[in-house]
């Protein structure tokens, strides 16, 4: 495989604000590509999105199709499942309108928020698993004891990739892991629903398996790809929530990573 490109920014934004603050800033990451000049293929992107929003927050999950030919347009849009309703809606809205305003006059739009994922794409991506761009968000911190907690987060994040793959989470793994003096590190994969559960289990695992090239004795890391993520971290960001999170003090903590396979 070629070596990937890479191109390091500041995250200027905390690594999981609740979602009611995260919709004021940018979302966790963009990405557009396929330059296009046909009102046709417009209004296809228009039709995509005017049918993702309602549905999709309505039911978490909804999948769209417009055009034809050269013009035609699929689309994705996914909240994760353990959030609120109407959390989901909020999200949902908010990645349709970064996506169109973002990426307007490109057919290969995705949009990643903490809570929810959006894409549509000139080509039929639905069903295959991609993992050829990863945005990878670093904690800049290191954990007061890395080594011991180098060897709680493989194991807890082992789990998480194995629990993505069972059929009966729904594309949904959440796992914690207690280490030390008391302190809990909190994993996370999720996949979206077009793929199955056993490319599921296989997309959050090389997720994973990108955690200690980047990430080794941080104290936050999140892989995103387009077909599934993995994350943790050393507060709780996901629901239930069991403790009370302190993500506004991670703020201006987090380098993002960009990782194009050609």
């Amino acid at each position: 495989m070629a070596s990937p490109v890479l191109a390091v920014l500041l995250l200027a934004a905390a690594a999981a604000a609740p979602l009611q603050q995260s919709l004021a800033v940018d979302p966790v990451g963009t990405y557009c590509a396929s330059n296009f000049t046909s009102p046709a293929t417009q209004a296809s992107i228009n039709q995509v999105l005017a049918a993702l929003v309602p549905r999709a927050s309505a039911s978490y999950y909804a999948t769209a199709t417009a055009g034809g030919g050269g013009s035609a347009i699929w689309g994705l849009a996914q909240c994760r499942g353990d959030i609120p309703a109407s959390d989901c809606a909020l999200c949902i809205s908010a990645a349709a309108k970064t996506a169109a305003s973002t990426c307007r006059g490109q057919a290969d739009a995705r949009v990643w928020y903490d809570y929810c994922f959006l894409r549509y794409d000139g080509a039929d991506f639905l069903g295959l698993p991609d993992t050829g761009y990863a945005i990878i968000l670093i904690n800049t911190m290191n954990a007061s004891d890395p080594a011991a907690f180098d060897v709680a987060e493989r194991g807890l994040m082992a789990r998480v990739a194995r629990d993505a793959g069972e059929p009966a989470n729904a594309g949904l793994a959440r796992e914690t892991e207690k280490f030390g003096g008391g302190t809990t590190i909190y994993g996370l994969g999720w996949c979206t629903k077009d793929i199955t559960a056993a490319d599921c289990g296989l997309c959050v695992a090389q997720a994973v398996a990108q955690l200690p090239d980047y990430c080794r004795f941080r104290r936050g890391c999140r892989v995103l790809y387009s077909s599934c993520m993995a994350r943790y971290e050393t507060y709780p960001f996901f629901f239930p929530v069991t403790g009370a999170g302190d993500a506004d003090s991670h703020a201006d903590e987090y380098q993002k990573v960009i990782v194009h396979h050609h």
